[in-house]
């Protein structure tokens, strides 16, 4: 039997994503950082072991809220410093690795996933 759920595409599209990366480079660009998405994020974000799907607002939360709480504390992190972007509201979290690129420090988000009680050793940044 098909449930109606199954049915309903909530999926983020590739343009979507596009779309909240170059939103979120405009906040994040105040402190030198440029956000970016990989591949496998991309695929994580749309996958069902998330349970209720990830919008696009949600991760537009998640990184103003980080950047208004930690932005400035984030960009003087050394390059190759991994971290995890948590909410705790909605229980997102975005392991990232700080990158420099030649002119600016990237914040490559590696995948995400929606996890109580995520762990790892890896500093968490909690909104």
């Amino acid at each position: 039997m098909i449930k109606l759920k199954d049915l309903i595409q909530e999926d983020i599209s590739m343009s979507q994503l596009n779309q909240v990366e170059k939103h979120l480079d405009k906040i994040w660009a105040k402190v030198g950082i440029d956000v970016e998405f990989t591949r496998h994020f991309m695929d994580r974000v749309n996958d069902a072991r998330n349970n209720k799907p990830i919008n696009t607002a949600e991760l537009i939360k998640i990184y103003r809220e980080v950047y208004k709480k930690y932005g400035k504390q984030i960009s003087q992190l050394s390059r190759g410093t991994e971290i995890v972007l948590r909410d705790m509201d909605t229980d997102i979290n975005v392991p990232v690795v700080l990158q420099w690129d030649g002119k600016e420090l990237d914040m490559v988000a590696k995948t995400v996933m929606r996890k109580k009680n995520f762990m790892t050793r890896t500093r968490k940044y909690s909104v």
